[in-house]
């Protein structure tokens, strides 16, 4: 070929091609073959605008069409990759000596050859077996084993399990018997088996015995002891109880013979017992006396002291008194001779003793001397001193001529209030307006008080009147007065 050409060479699948260009020759003539030049290169832009749209029209079609194809054979190809396993693929070189193994289907894609290989297969000629077992693509029930073989797989359910290996359910009771103990029944359920145990055991397998004593769940009497057993409990009353456990009674009287101290009477009760003590001891088994005395349970008398005594108490009458301590009287007199002073008689009361005094005596003793009493009766002046007489005095005398003891008198023992009237030992009987005292003591103004204008010979016996302050005067002597006695 000569140097002026140039020439291009390009491969295909099946054959060899050379396009060449021929190089322009010298003109003659540059300037026409110049303007010849411009004119075509003018025609050519114009032609080349033209096809270049043209082509360019053409080109898009022809992208889009092929996009629609190109995804249409890609769904199409992946459809049946995934319904006949993985693609494998190789160059055009290898394409020559390739067979798909396993029943691979032989495709061209995108330019590219490729084995689409069956379920179950890969690589890139399918000669590769995929373990389903091991990729988790396989579909075994849960409860299943998988066993991986060529070109698939198997499903197996485990032990205590039944079914084609894709469905598997529990076979636990029926493939295990005995499985749930002391006689619980056995249920199959969604993900295993479960156990009904009797109220007795508990447990997965009901193995475990349940203690009704610890539980709380026997029926033994409060005063029973629950002893658990295997699959059950036994009752048992404790000590000083009777009964079959379930029901248990006192029987502390029966089994504790002289429980009750000093002779006390024991009473079962419904949880215990119970001693019922005499009036003399207490305690819960009588075993502590009482004391009566500080008690206050005696019957001593007020007058009498409380001796306690082991189960009893005895009353002792005090001094001054005598009984049997129940009862006491006062034996004051008795006890104490000469308790009333100046011949005073002692009389015993309910309560202690008094003394009776004589007319000129008083205190709790008689222990009081008085020169001068009051006479209670009224008499007329002879028997006054009469009665003055038989008591070892006479009419008041001295105690009249003293101012102080007639004053105190008066204060003291006579009334200020009628009947005011007093007769004293002073009279004229013996010579008419010769004034004196009955111990012989002549009337004198220093001895006497008569009141103004007294005597006035309106009698002949002499009298305190309260009318006139108890001053004296003269009165008749057969009236009834009262007297003032003077020892």
């Amino acid at each position: 070929m000569s140097s002026d050409m140039a020439c291009t060479k390009y491969t295909t699948i099946t054959t060899e091609n050379e396009s060449c260009n021929l190089g322009q020759p010298s003109l003659p003539d540059q300037q026409q073959q110049a303007k010849l030049v411009g004119n075509f290169e003018k025609k050519e832009k114009g032609l080349k605008r033209w096809f270049f749209g043209i082509i360019c029209a053409l080109f898009l079609t022809t992208i889009v069409g092929f996009i629609g194809v190109y995804a249409m054979v890609s769904r199409s190809t992946a459809s049946l990759q995934s319904q006949l396993g993985a693609v494998g693929t190789f160059t055009k070189l290898e394409r020559h000596n390739t067979t798909c193994l396993n029943g691979g289907l032989f495709i061209i894609e995108s330019r590219h050859y490729k084995c689409l290989c069956a379920s179950g297969y890969s690589g890139i000629r399918c000669g590769k077996d995929i373990d389903e077992c091991s990729t988790g693509t396989h579909n075994c029930h849960e409860h299943a084993t998988c066993i991986n073989t060529v070109g698939s797989f198997q499903c197996s359910c485990n032990a205590n399990y039944t079914g084609d290996g894709r469905q598997c359910r529990p076979n636990f009771c029926s493939t295990n018997v005995g499985l749930c103990q002391h006689n619980g029944p056995c249920s199959d359920t969604s993900t295993g088996y479960n156990c009904s145990c009797n109220i007795w055991h508990s447990g997965n397998h009901c193995e475990q015995d349940f203690n009704e004593c610890t539980g709380g769940t026997h029926n033994c009497h409060q005063q029973a002891t629950c002893a658990n057993t295997v699959g059950s409990f036994e009752c048992s009353c404790n000590a000083n109880y009777t009964g079959d456990g379930r029901l248990c009674k006192a029987n502390f009287c029966s089994d504790n013979v002289g429980l009750c101290k000093h002779n006390g009477t024991c009473l079962d009760t419904f949880t215990a017992y119970n001693c019922s003590c005499n009036r003399f001891y207490t305690g819960e088994h009588c075993e502590r006396d009482i004391n009566e005395c500080t008690s206050g349970t005696h019957n001593c008398h007020q007058h009498a002291t409380c001796i306690n005594t082991v189960g009893s108490f005895q009353c002792s009458c005090n001094a001054n008194y005598t009984g049997n301590g129940r009862q006491c009287r006062p034996n004051f007199c008795s006890a104490n001779v000469g308790l009333c002073k100046n011949n005073g008689t002692c009389l015993n009361t309910s309560t202690g003793y008094n003394c009776s005094c004589n007319i000129w005596h008083s205190g709790n003793h008689c222990e009081q001397e008085h020169d001068h009493v009051i006479m209670t009766t009224k008499r007329n002046w002879e028997n006054a001193r009469r009665y003055c007489k038989s008591i070892g005095g006479d009419l008041a005398t001295w105690g009249m001529r003293n101012a102080t003891v007639r004053n105190w008198i008066v204060t003291n023992m006579i009334e200020t209030r009628p009947p005011g009237y007093y007769w004293i030992g002073l009279n004229d009987l013996e010579r008419e307006g010769v004034w004196k005292y009955i111990d012989g003591v002549p009337v004198t103004n220093a001895n006497t008080d008569f009141h103004q204008g007294e005597p006035n010979n309106s009698g002949d016996c002499g009298q305190l009147y309260y009318v006139q302050d108890f001053a004296m005067d003269d009165y008749p002597c057969f009236i009834n007065k009262l007297a003032i006695c003077e020892k």
